[in-house]
């Protein structure tokens, strides 16, 4: 019974960490645990009921966890200078980048597709439909992909 209450409280705080420390490894192993757990409850009272019980239990539990970790992190001091709540520059909105289409410009560095262009004195990404385009071409903008302007050789 210990070994069953020592892997399900592990998992639990394995998962309970992954919120500090993202990357899933964390969350994977306090899984594993939880698992482990259900294996042990195999082990000491056989069948398949009580190691589903205690498999259910312990995945309900880690939800659970997770759910009150974010709300609790969300308001804490600690998830406030964790989490990121404002950006520092500017980001064009897709509206305002539609308004480009037609216009033409000069590339500010190489193209492999993916490059800048200068626009209005003001730079943007720009993803060139037609592969490689040299720095200082004059290119001209065909549409709008998400936050990057397309664009084509003249």
């Amino acid at each position: 019974m210990v070994k069953i209450i020592t892997a399900l409280l592990f998992g639990y705080l394995l998962i309970a960490l992954e919120a500090i420390v993202p990357g899933g490894v964390l969350g994977l192993l306090g899984f594993t645990c939880i698992i482990a757990s259900s294996y042990f409850a195999h082990i000491e009272y056989g069948g398949w009921i009580i190691p589903l019980c205690i498999f259910i239990i312990g995945g309900i539990g880690g939800v659970i966890l997770v759910f009150l970790q974010f709300k609790w992190l969300s308001r804490s001091n600690f998830g406030k200078k964790m989490f990121v709540h404002s950006t520092s520059g500017k980001v064009s909105s897709k509206e305002d980048l539609s308004e480009l289409i037609g216009k033409k410009a000069m590339t500010l560095t190489d193209h492999h597709p993916e490059g800048l262009v200068e626009i209005n004195n003001r730079s943007y990404d720009a993803f060139s439909s037609s592969g490689y385009i040299p720095k200082g071409s004059v290119i001209e903008i065909t549409g709008v992909d998400a936050f990057r302007l397309i664009i084509k050789p003249l």
